[in-house]
């Protein structure tokens, strides 16, 4: 039987954390999708699989630590460097979507263009609430 600790998610900070990168890495799929150019590809690549690894490690605070803590892994160490590589690679991808289209300006496809900006500034965003996690 699984038992739901919601209180890691309420009381504490890392807790307050991975919900804070769980909802910035939603704005950035939901303003950079669907991604036409290179640069989309990368930086959607990096959100889909920090956003994917932060939902593990939800679930395995929310309800998955007794029964995976049986297995031989250091699980704080994989969530730091989890974490660690997430920072980075969000700071390479949220960059290229910034210089790739920051200046450019269409008439006809602002609003595309404008998107991609707002997704890249989310990225910003939630690339300091990794490295505030990996802290």
């Amino acid at each position: 039987m699984l038992e739901l600790k919601y209180e890691y998610f309420t009381n504490t900070w890392p807790g307050r954390i991975k919900l804070a990168e769980l909802v910035l890495g939603l704005l950035c799929m939901m303003c950079a999708a669907p991604a036409y150019y290179d640069t989309q590809h990368w930086f959607l690549l990096v959100v889909v699989v920090a956003f994917l690894g932060t939902i593990f490690f939800s679930l395995y605070y929310l309800c998955l630590a007794e029964p995976l803590n049986k297995l031989a892994v250091n699980w704080v160490m994989a969530e730091f460097w989890f974490t660690a590589g997430s920072t980075f690679f969000y700071f390479t991808a949220f960059l290229a979507q910034l210089v790739d289209f920051a200046p450019f300006a269409n008439e006809d496809y602002q609003y595309w263009i404008d998107a991609q900006i707002t997704a890249g500034v989310f990225g910003l965003l939630n690339d300091i609430m990794y490295g505030i996690g990996s802290y």
